[in-house]
């Protein structure tokens, strides 16, 4: 079977460098067997689906998300239904250096060796954040900042987190809920309501699976994240700590003080003290 060559420089316009697309396969005439010139992702949104690649077969569904090296063969086909994939395609040399960068040695993402490119699954929740951070650079093609910030992203959501202890088995919906919590403080004050919304699923639920995957509450992880925003308030602003107590979600700046102290066994002062001394 004839396979295509695609080039880059054939999808970008103007000063764009990379390529955001939304595309709906529904046979396998959509897209050719090609193989390309430039890294790319995609992350299937609904629907199902296979996805030849490699002289193999590999099943496609919702939250599916993949890494394609250049050199990898592929086309889609799909049941009547069809699925809808977000497609990110962006030069080798943004590859190259975050592998310089971040990931030397390294044997997955886009450097995985053998027949069959990264691939994960990940929580629909998961897929619905990844997607919102796409449609933001929809408009900035034109920007190295909205493509790297977007795939650094992407990649602290896929490694394993420093919450996440090595012999539990964390949802992909948890990890991500972590992630983004500490960035969100308007959901501080909802507390475990603001948190389970980022989860998609109900509170009940959230916490028994906090609980079993970390040995603690719910409402003991939620402190630990508003701890986490404040000592990155106290080390990189001059905010005043009574407005970071604020910020945090506390009514009670002795209780801040004290949830701070039992975390970092110092007070908000040391801690701003300690981090912002010059060397």
């Amino acid at each position: 079977m004839k396979v295509t060559r695609f080039l880059l420089r054939h999808f970008l316009t103007g000063d764009e460098i990379f390529h955001l697309s939304r595309i709906k396969i529904c046979s396998r005439d959509d897209i050719s067997l090609h193989n390309h010139d430039y890294a790319e992702i995609f992350w299937i949104e609904h629907g199902n689906g296979t996805h030849l690649i490699n002289e193999g077969k590999m099943p496609l569904n919702t939250g599916d998300l993949v890494m394609m090296r250049p050199e990898d063969q592929h086309t889609f086909c799909s049941g009547r239904q069809g699925f809808t994939m977000m497609n990110l395609a962006f030069p080798m040399k943004t590859v190259q250096y975050f592998r310089k960068r971040y990931f030397n040695g390294s044997e997955d993402f886009f450097w995985k060796k053998g027949p069959l490119p990264y691939q994960a699954t990940l929580d629909t929740a998961v897929i619905r954040s990844i997607t919102h951070l796409a449609e933001k650079m929809w408009k900035h093609q034109d920007s190295a900042i909205y493509l790297d910030s977007f795939l650094l992203s992407l990649f602290k959501l896929l490694l394993p987190t420093e919450n996440q202890p090595d012999n539990q088995d964390i949802p992909a919906w948890l990890n991500n809920a972590i992630q983004q919590f500490p960035a969100q403080p308007d959901l501080f004050r909802l507390g475990a309501r603001g948190f389970a919304s980022i989860c998609g699923r109900h509170i009940d639920y959230v916490n028994r699976t906090v609980r079993k995957s970390y040995n603690k509450t719910l409402s003991t992880l939620i402190t630990e994240l508003r701890m986490q925003f404040a000592a990155r308030q106290l080390a990189i602003t001059n905010s005043p700590i009574k407005s970071i107590c604020h910020d945090c979600g506390f009514n009670n700046l002795g209780h801040f003080y004290k949830q701070f102290q039992r975390i970092y066994q110092q007070t908000p002062s040391q801690y701003r003290e300690q981090h912002q001394r010059m060397s």
